[in-house]
């Protein structure tokens, strides 16, 4: 259990040192009135601050579970999330650090992809809930409010993320399925002492809603930006926008279409920046928080320790450009053959990847030589999306950021949700426009009816959203299974994964390698989960 350090416990509790120096996160405000917290924290802005962008800083860290290259964060975890689906492939290799998630070969307590997600994300979770515990829901000051979005919203986005590794589609299970347990501020310090169950999906759906929609308020009645708080980087906070964003994701996984077409709408009106442009994007770019499209990621600084490794990073798993780093020993990451001749020749996303000749009309002619140079090793289909930091060759430094949520995703989430829930016309003009004035000017959408509308969309994202760590929330979401037979994919990985509801056998035995088991350590420490009470281990499947 997570407790805070001590100068913070005496400043909040006002008690002595000696006193409080065993005393846990949650269990200080019997001490205090919310009245004292908030004076405290208004007399000590800059606590406050190095707290709410500690919550931040924990999207990127280096080995604080596994002492492996895999292990730098949420970056890593979007790796790993990404190659779970058809299309975003990697080499069957030493050099690929992903190939568990790849292969679905750890669908037990004991599996590295199920440990990345809980430790790391519960690392986070923590610390959310110390500065949602230090700052009283009712805070008058607009600093304060500023600051206890940033938790409650941020925890939200946990818990979405959780909701959807460890247990299956809201709408297929039902909300009195198991998911994972809820530790707000408000009982962690009770969870410290006796454990927590698994709540149902049901409450934790409940929970996700309910801090998102507290974030939305906080942010709406603060006159505080994020660029105020945040001189450097200020994306990496959350803003009204972002929570309207979160809220929408959290809503489409319910199934939920209006509401999410309600927020995302609210997302696109109150964001500052704009999408990507053709010209935008006619070359490797996502390489900075300060893009117009992006509305939330993960700051790099060339100073992080994920940097000066040189290779625990995510420009080293998946950046081409980058020189040194995993991909230049063969760990490309590269499209699904399927998937790149879907795209258009007059989609500007077609140059996101090297062609069956390892060109790209994407690339400058350095870009192009640099391609190369690697001659015949390099995979056809591997991705240039992704641009060199600084737009400099040789890539050296992998310092580029890492984007968690881009205002193209909300206008695909509002055109989807159109369409789900019942305007299937309003929803295909829509996105044709959308794609035209952005992607593809002679883009037109063939379907009609609300699915092949909505289908027509989710194929568009998954060119869109490429290697962005988000389809496999998509595809477990729309219970798609996994079909990976005559393509490009490593012959150890051509397998085929039926759905959630494709699954006919008792147990769901094939189907439960897509979700995550809890963590045997967990297990373990936590008297209020038994083994009875984990998802089931499965056996690999196979090529």
């Amino acid at each position: 259990m997570k407790t805070l350090n001590k100068a913070l416990i005496f400043s909040l509790a006002a008690v002595s040192l000696t006193a409080c120096e065993d005393l846990d996160v949650t269990q200080y405000s019997k001490y205090v009135t919310s009245e004292q917290k908030q004076e405290v924290l208004a007399r000590n802005p800059e606590m406050a601050s190095a707290s709410v962008a500690g919550i931040a800083s924990i999207m990127s860290t280096y080995m604080t579970t596994y002492s492996n290259h895999f292990d730098f964060g949420y970056p890593g975890i979007m790796i790993g999330l990404d190659l779970q689906t058809n299309d975003y492939v990697c080499d069957w290799t030493g050099y690929n650090w992903y190939r568990y998630w790849q292969g679905f070969t750890s669908p037990s307590p004991s599996g590295t992809p199920s440990g990345m997600a809980w430790y790391h994300i519960f690392d986070q979770i923590y610390n959310c809930n110390a500065v949602a515990g230090s700052i009283p829901a009712d805070a008058t000051d607009a600093t304060l409010k500023f600051y206890r979005a940033q938790a409650v919203g941020t925890r939200a986005f946990d818990y979405l993320v959780l909701a959807q590794l460890y247990q299956f589609n809201y709408a297929l299970v039902g909300t009195e399925a198991k998911c994972v347990p809820i530790i707000t501020d408000e009982n962690q310090a009770e969870a410290a002492q006796n454990g927590a169950p698994r709540a149902t999906v049901g409450e934790v759906y409940d929970q996700i809603i309910k801090d998102a929609t507290e974030a939305i308020t906080l942010m709406e009645n603060t006159t505080v930006t994020r660029e105020q708080c945040m001189a450097s980087k200020p994306k990496r906070m959350l803003s009204t926008a972002v929570a309207y964003g979160i809220r929408a994701r959290a809503y489409m996984a319910m199934h939920k279409y209006t509401e999410a077409a309600a927020d995302a709408q609210s997302a696109i009106a109150k964001f500052e920046g704009a999408p990507f442009e053709m010209t935008d994007v006619n070359h490797p770019t996502f390489i900075s928080l300060d893009e117009k499209s992006w509305m939330w990621g993960i700051a790099i600084a060339e100073t992080d320790r994920v940097v000066t490794s040189g290779i625990v990073n995510f420009p080293s798993m998946m950046n081409t450009f980058a020189e040194g780093g995993y991909v230049a020993v063969g760990a490309f990451k590269y499209c699904d053959e399927r998937l790149f001749k879907q795209i258009p020749t007059t989609d500007v996303r077609k140059g996101w990847f090297i062609d069956a000749n390892r060109k790209s009309k994407n690339l400058t002619a350095a870009q192009q030589a640099y391609i190369n140079s690697y001659g015949e090793d390099i995979y056809v289909y591997t991705n240039v999306k992704f641009g060199p930091y600084k737009n400099e060759l040789p890539m050296s430094v992998c310092a580029n950021d890492v984007p968690l949520m881009r205002i193209e995703e909300m206008h695909y989430i509002y055109a989807e949700a159109l369409a789900r829930s019942g305007n299937a016309p309003g929803a295909k003009d829509y996105f044709e426009k959308f794609i035209k004035a952005y992607r593809n000017p002679t883009y037109t959408m063939t379907g009609s009816t609300a699915e092949e509308v909505a289908e027509a969309i989710y194929q568009d994202k998954r060119v869109e959203f490429w290697g962005e760590g988000i389809m496999f929330f998509d595809m477990m979401r729309l219970d798609k299974g996994i079909d990976r037979k005559n393509s490009n994919w490593p012959l150890a990985n051509e397998i085929v994964v039926p759905s959630y509801s494709q699954d006919k056998s008792a147990g769901k035995d094939e189907a439960g390698v897509l979700i995550y088991c809890i963590p045997q350590a967990e297990i373990n420490a936590n008297p209020a989960i038994s083994a009875s009470d984990n998802n089931p281990s499965c056996l690999a499947p196979k090529p």
